[in-house]
């Protein structure tokens, strides 16, 4: 499975991206979920990979999900397309706490 940084990916224009975010094809969820793991070994700045899904195909979205992905938005290509993003984060990062009180402050 190919992964493309997302400078190069028709999404760059769909969300605000990390500099070290990957895109990767829709695929099984076997597939996919090698994929991720590939790409976080390969490389271990990425932040987000983003898998697109056509919007309203749950189908395709629990697949994702299969692989160990979770939805975050429907968005819209510059091409017209509607689409749903997929993403996997590595464990470093979820780990990370979201409480907003624990952030510093400068």
């Amino acid at each position: 499975m190919s992964a493309v940084h997302i400078s190069r990916s028709p999404l760059r224009h769909t969300y605000p991206y990390g500099s070290d975010d990957m895109e990767l094809p829709f695929g099984t969820a076997e597939s996919m979920r090698t994929g991720v793991s590939e790409v976080f070994a390969a490389h271990p700045e990425c932040r987000r990979i983003v898998i697109a899904v056509p919007e309203g195909d749950l189908d395709a979205v629990s697949e994702c999900e299969a692989a160990g992905l979770r939805y975050v938005v429907d968005v819209e290509t510059r091409e017209g397309a509607d689409v749903s993003l997929m993403v996997a984060e590595p464990d470093w990062l979820t780990r990370q706490s979201t409480d907003i009180s624990e952030l510093e402050l400068k």
